[in-house]
């Protein structure tokens, strides 16, 4: 079973990945994050480390976090725990330009201090902050919207992703009863 668990600390959105992030719970990652931007919150960290697959669509949603963060001048968007399975996807689309990311082989991967934070920089982060996100899972029509978006944020990201995607947002727009774009 998938989830998102989520939790804040003063200044700081803490995401973490259990099983599958796909089109399914990136509306939830979406609200989520878009809530703590209107609040303020300028940092982010997301931990891949219980994450066993990511979908094009949760990469794009996450790179329109990042993009969000860059048009507002301010802040931090900082993937944990990468699998090499994990940082070749984000490598592939590009996304390891904007984001920082961290390998499991990190010097601070998987770190928990003696108090049981994830680490340093976490501004105390514990397992036990952590809340799962009650999202409803989204069939694709559902999810439609989202799955276009996330893969627009990935073609005019970054111009290699058009040909990889273009087909599936002419498809989507299509759906929608969206014009096509030139």
């Amino acid at each position: 079973m998938s989830k998102i668990l989520v939790a804040r600390s003063a200044d700081l959105g803490f995401i973490k990945v259990v099983g599958r992030g796909s089109f399914q719970n990136s509306s939830c990652l979406k609200a989520f994050y878009q809530q703590l931007l209107k609040e303020g919150v300028r940092r982010f960290v997301v931990d891949l480390d219980a994450c066993t697959y990511l979908d094009s669509t949760f990469l794009g949603i996450l790179l329109g976090l990042g993009l969000k963060l860059k048009e507002i001048g301010a802040g931090l968007l900082h993937i944990l725990n990468a699998s090499p399975r994990n940082l070749e996807l984000l490598r592939n689309l590009g996304l390891d330009r904007l984001i920082s990311i961290e390998t499991t082989t990190g010097a601070t991967a998987g770190v928990r201090n003696t108090n049981g934070a994830i680490s340093g920089a976490l501004n105390g982060v514990k397992e036990e902050n952590l809340k799962e996100m009650q999202c409803e899972v989204s069939t694709r029509a559902e999810a439609g919207p989202t799955i276009l978006e996330a893969h627009v944020n990935l073609m005019e990201f970054d111009p290699r992703n058009v040909p990889k995607f273009k087909d599936v947002v002419e498809f989507l727009r299509e759906d929608l009863g969206q014009p096509a774009k030139s």
